[in-house]
């Protein structure tokens, strides 16, 4: 069987792995418009800071692809720019077509862009590349170099986290009041600010975004210079800025997809196997949508993986039953966990260890003896425990008193 699969990201490699540790015995193309081998894309941000060399994101050489018997095809010709369902082939950018028995896409997603004047001026970058990366470095060699980042979320931290250490004054802009609205609350947020401000990033929260703006003089017109913002007391402000970094989320990437008539909505609609309405086509990762639900972290991407490695392999596959992922932000020195809901709602308890004097704040939500959601900031040596009993719904009523403390203060029976 001839399979093609299209993106080369980790889940991507996930799914080789585990067709090579199978003992496949198919005629396996990877198309991949990177020119890069597949990599650990979510160590870019220490890759930045220095915390690692290059050489620690490297998931295989091209060798590896070799030696069993997949053929890799990388660089900006061999993006994929057309799905012939019918005759079952794909097209790529250099013109070149591949059939297929099994296609697989693992398209990824793509970073939201922002839609304000100066847009399009040099020095205004997403990071989701590893020649993002790159680009940033060579920035931060700049004399007097500064740097605004528009968005508060992980990404968007840790990229300014990086900045930061490589020299660069750092201006983080974010439309919410509270870092990491969907995975703090206020009091981790404020806890999470209090320090990365101590670092030297500087925050613009509750701010709107109202345009780019290059220089003045002639050389450097169409290079961004400021940041236009109305700031948190509805004031306008500019900002300096010879780098603008962009991290305000990302969308599935499915233009392919929709292009070749498959099912979609925000991303390309699979089931639990992985299955797209084309019965030869499977889809995973961040591009895929099951049911309501869409995937942006790591370890669910994994399990879809081994899903369709599975059918591949001709073994009966289990479906993908999607759980609550824990969010953990890779900057050094920060330790935060944070699982489901932990929101309460009425009907819900909640428990709470609030020492922020000493960096350290705990919440558990509790509905019906069950935990719902954690929150933990500062102390997170519990949290996979936390996170095992939410997955199982183990009733916690027999230790509610000291469940807040941690899994070495339960009692001895």
């Amino acid at each position: 069987m001839k399979l093609v699969v299209v993106g080369n990201g980790m889940g991507s490699v996930r799914l080789l792995e585990h067709l090579a540790e199978g003992g496949h015995d198919h005629e396996i193309v990877v198309l991949s418009e990177e020119s890069n081998p597949g990599y650990n894309r979510i160590q870019l941000s220490r890759l930045l800071a220095g915390s690692i060399g290059r050489e620690a994101i490297e998931l295989h050489s091209e060798g590896w692809y070799q030696e069993h018997g997949i053929s890799l095809l990388s660089g900006s010709g061999y993006r994929v720019t057309d799905i012939d369902r019918e005759l079952k082939q794909v097209e790529t950018a250099d013109g070149t077509r591949h059939s297929y028995d099994k296609l697989i896409l693992a398209t990824g997603s793509l970073s939201v862009s922002i839609p304000v004047n100066g847009s399009d001026l040099k020095g205004i970058l997403f990071f989701r590349q590893l020649e993002d990366v790159d680009t940033m470095l060579e920035a931060s060699r700049q004399p007097d170099a500064s740097a605004v980042v528009i968005g508060g979320g992980l990404l968007g931290l840790e990229c300014a986290s990086g900045l930061v250490k490589r020299g660069m004054s750092v201006t983080v802009v974010d439309n919410s009041a509270t870092l990491l609205g969907r995975q703090l609350d206020g009091t981790a947020g404020n806890m999470l600010r209090r320090e990365l401000e101590s670092r030297g990033i500087a925050f613009r929260c509750s701010a709107r975004l109202q345009q780019f703006t290059g220089g003045r003089d002639a050389d450097s017109k169409g290079v961004v210079r400021q940041v236009e913002i109305i700031n948190e007391y509805d004031q306008p402000e500019c900002l300096d800025a010879s780098l603008v970094v962009v991290a305000a989320g990302v969308r599935p990437n499915i233009t392919l997809m929709q292009a070749a008539g498959l099912a979609c909505d925000r991303g390309v609609l699979v089931n639990e196997w992985m299955q797209t309405s084309d019965p030869e086509i499977l889809a995973f990762g961040e591009c895929v949508q099951l049911r309501n639900s869409l995937f942006g972290l790591v370890a669910p991407v994994y399990e879809q993986a081994y899903v369709v490695s599975e059918q591949l392999l001709g073994r009966q596959s289990r479906e993908f039953v999607p759980v609550p992922i824990p969010t953990s932000l890779k900057v050094d020195g920060i330790d935060l966990f944070s699982c489901g809901e932990f929101v309460a709602a009425e009907g819900d308890e909640e428990l709470l260890v609030d020492a922020r004097q000493y960096g350290v704040y705990r919440k558990i939500v509790i509905r019906d003896n069950r935990i719902k959601g954690v929150l933990l900031y500062g102390d997170v040596s519990d949290g996979l425990w936390y996170q095992t009993l939410m997955t199982r719904a183990d009733d916690v009523s027999l230790f509610r008193q000291c469940l807040i403390f941690g899994q070495r203060f339960l009692p001895a029976a």
